[in-house]
């Protein structure tokens, strides 16, 4: 698997600006970026849910859950923007290539990194969940700053911080299960 999380090389999102915006062409109405970011959710949603059954420590299993009840509130979050925002209700459609629940946030694919977990220790697997909330954290960041209604831009920031709560969460757990903390 090349990129994603062969790629990935620690807790910090790197990159030009840009980058982090490559899935949203600078064209982008808000209505297309709504669109991505509950595509991306989903497939966090899959992979948090699955990996809560299989990890052994409680506590883990449980933010893993508490993590995937975020994503699906983020669903609705976006569902209720995208209804405001285009003026039609129920799911935003997928972009091309994007499917629903296909993807994670950072763009590596779900299948893969389930299959990648399979077997690694609690610290691998948080560090590439850190991966993931720090790449939706930026990705918010900057969507609040590229769309224009402050309603919009007040949701992604909303978003982003609660993507920065997820990071405090899981950090810390990474800390106590390498017994820093």
């Amino acid at each position: 698997m090349e990129g994603g999380i062969n790629a990935w090389n620690g807790l910090v999102a790197e990159g030009v600006y840009e980058k982090g915006l490559a899935y949203f062409p600078h064209t982008a109405r808000a209505e297309e970026m709504i669109s991505l970011s509950f595509a991306l959710e989903e497939g966090n949603r899959v992979f948090y849910d699955r990996i809560s059954r299989e990890v052994k420590e409680e506590e883990a299993a449980s933010i893993f859950r508490l993590l995937g009840q975020s994503e699906e509130r983020h669903k609705e979050t976006l569902r209720e923007l995208h209804a405001r925002v285009s003026g039609k209700g129920g799911d935003p459609v997928h972009p091309e290539e994007m499917a629903a629940g296909r993807f994670l946030e950072g763009g590596a694919p779900l299948g893969e990194t389930l299959e990648w977990a399979k077997g690694k220790t609690l610290a691998a697997i948080l560090e590439l969940a850190i991966a993931m909330e720090a790449n939706a954290l930026d990705r918010y960041i900057k969507m609040g700053r590229a769309v224009a209604d402050d309603q919009s831009r007040e949701v992604f920031l909303a978003l982003s911080r609660e993507e920065q709560m997820h990071l405090e969460r899981m950090t810390s757990l990474l800390d106590r299960s390498r017994g820093k903390g």
